[in-house]
């Protein structure tokens, strides 16, 4: 009973590790999520799973995301993924909003 606990809780831990992002050198797509009239600010509607946690990191990996500038901003993103890298979560606040915690 132990044994299989262990390994269901392993595999669920790999399932999420294989979910999060595209793959090396592509970064997280989220497709039209950033065409909607709120921009890069969250919504619930578009954030439902990760909404109101602040904990960003639990499923986005920073080394992983910023790759790809797929805004219609002119920004450098380089540096954005740089400051990702630099900030940590603590600067997830200033381009995405507060994702619903208060």
């Amino acid at each position: 009973m132990r044994t299989t606990l262990r390994y269901m809780l392993l595999l669920s831990c790999l399932a999420l590790m294989v979910s999060c992002g595209e793959g090396a050198g592509v970064g997280e797509d989220y497709g039209d999520l950033l065409q909607s009239p709120e921009g890069l600010t969250l919504t619930q509607a578009e954030h439902e799973i990760g909404w109101e946690r602040s904990d960003c990191t639990t499923c986005h990996n920073l080394e992983n995301i910023h790759l790809v500038n797929r805004s219609t901003l002119p920004i450098d993103i380089e540096v954005v993924h740089d400051r990702a890298l630099e900030d940590g979560e603590a600067g997830c606040t200033d381009c995405h909003g507060d994702n619903g915690v208060l």
